[in-house]
């Protein structure tokens, strides 16, 4: 969310609603209330009564990062799962696993963590059924 609303903020020159205020500018009601417009758009409509009483477009902005850097946390350790438990005889193609490891590396790719292509082989290896490795190697 955090890149797509600085683009469409910048883009209808909003992007100072949601950033720290600065001394001498003095932001339009219409700009304000575009911006809250834009934000609660936005906004997952279970979360939307909860910041109903924000009229401000910052201080919104700031409690909807804070909730998210909240919600990061719990990505991670749900990411590295995955990607420790991931195995290519779970998925009905190559197609599919292929589609679950770039979506996982996604996540850990957020988090700094990315496997590298090197990672990536190696667990495409490892998690192959024996069978399969015997077969490979053939």
């Amino acid at each position: 969310m955090g890149f797509d609303i600085k683009i469409a903020f910048a883009s209808r020159g909003l992007l100072a609603t949601i950033q720290e205020p600065q001394a001498g500018v003095v932001l339009q009601d219409k700009h304000i209330y575009t911006a809250l417009a834009l934000l609660r758009f936005y906004i997952h409509k279970d979360l939307k009564s909860e910041y109903l009483m924000i009229e401000n477009p910052h201080e919104l902005w700031v409690a909807l990062k804070d909730r998210y850097e909240q919600q990061k946390e719990l990505i991670w350790p749900e990411a590295n799962h995955e990607w420790n438990h991931l195995r290519l005889q779970d998925f009905k193609s190559v197609a599919d696993y292929n589609h679950v490891v770039h979506r996982i590396c996604s996540k850990l790719k957020f988090y700094e963590k990315e496997p590298t292509d090197a990672d990536k082989i190696e667990k495409t290896l490892s998690a192959m059924l024996l069978s399969d490795r015997v077969l490979q190697q053939q």
